[in-house]
């Protein structure tokens, strides 16, 4: 089985409308954060460094914070592997 280019993930509210995501992705990758303001969804894109062409088993902690739009946030991981995107998982969190 192939390694993952996303493993554990997870987030907190800082405050009413933004989040602080945290993720772990090998540590020959990086990652681009982006919003896509017609479908509202913000998009974490992840892959190999240039050079690369197989993801380590080491895994390397990375933060990013969000912000919501009309107290909703919309969170998707895009996997770059190979010439193939995959978009897994979608993540969807409602401010309280």
């Amino acid at each position: 089985m192939a390694t993952p280019l996303l493993k554990n993930y997870g987030f907190q509210s800082t405050s009413e409308d933004e989040f602080d995501f945290d993720f772990e992705i090998p540590n020959n990758c990086n990652y681009t954060a982006q919003y896509d303001s017609i479908k509202k969804v913000n998009i974490i894109s992840i892959q190999l460094n240039s050079g690369q062409s197989q993801p380590s088993t080491t895994y390397a902690k990375q933060y990013s914070t969000f912000s919501s739009d009309n107290g909703i946030l919309n969170l998707q991981f895009q996997e770059i592997f190979n010439g193939v995107t995959s978009i897994k998982p979608k993540i969807t969190v409602t401010s309280i």
